[in-house]
């Protein structure tokens, strides 16, 4: 196999926060799928892209819940990650977001990151079936990696 060949074998959809959220949360019923999506990043054998709208959501989220004395670890250990690139917003994309949320009536974030995958290879990483329905898109199921 080819070296470029094997880098996308390797390579993860984009990583919803869903499996970042269950991977931090030792109480969440997808933890231990997550935690093994996780040491797949870092063994190296397989990388990731996040969202740069995923931290965000976490920040927001965190400050919701009244958590966010708990804000500064999560955030640095999912800075921590190897393997892991994040994709910036581009009005691109938030473009697509917005028409996904008017179409398709996804959350803010799910338009996001749904939007962000279409824009790279057409994949998303997540728990969450909302994805599903988005055409052109494939859910990929964290139990199955």
């Amino acid at each position: 196999m080819k070296r470029r060949e094997r880098e996308l074998a390797k390579r993860m959809p984009l990583l919803e926060n869903d499996v970042i959220f269950a991977f931090l949360n030792e109480y969440d019923p997808n933890h231990t799928t997550a935690e093994k999506v996780f040491q797949k990043l870092r063994s190296g054998e397989a990388t990731v892209e996040i969202s740069s709208v995923s931290l965000i959501e976490m920040e927001l989220i965190y400050r919701s819940e009244r958590m966010e004395d708990r804000l500064l670890k999560d955030l640095a250990a999912v800075a921590a990650l190897p393997n892991v690139r994040y994709v910036p917003l581009t009005p691109d994309i938030a473009v697509a977001s917005a028409y996904l949320r008017q179409t398709l009536n996804l959350s803010f974030f799910d338009s996001h990151y749904a939007a962000t995958a279409l824009n790279l290879d057409r994949r998303i990483l997540s728990f969450d079936q909302s994805y599903d329905k988005v055409y052109g898109l494939t859910r990929v199921d964290p139990a199955t990696i």
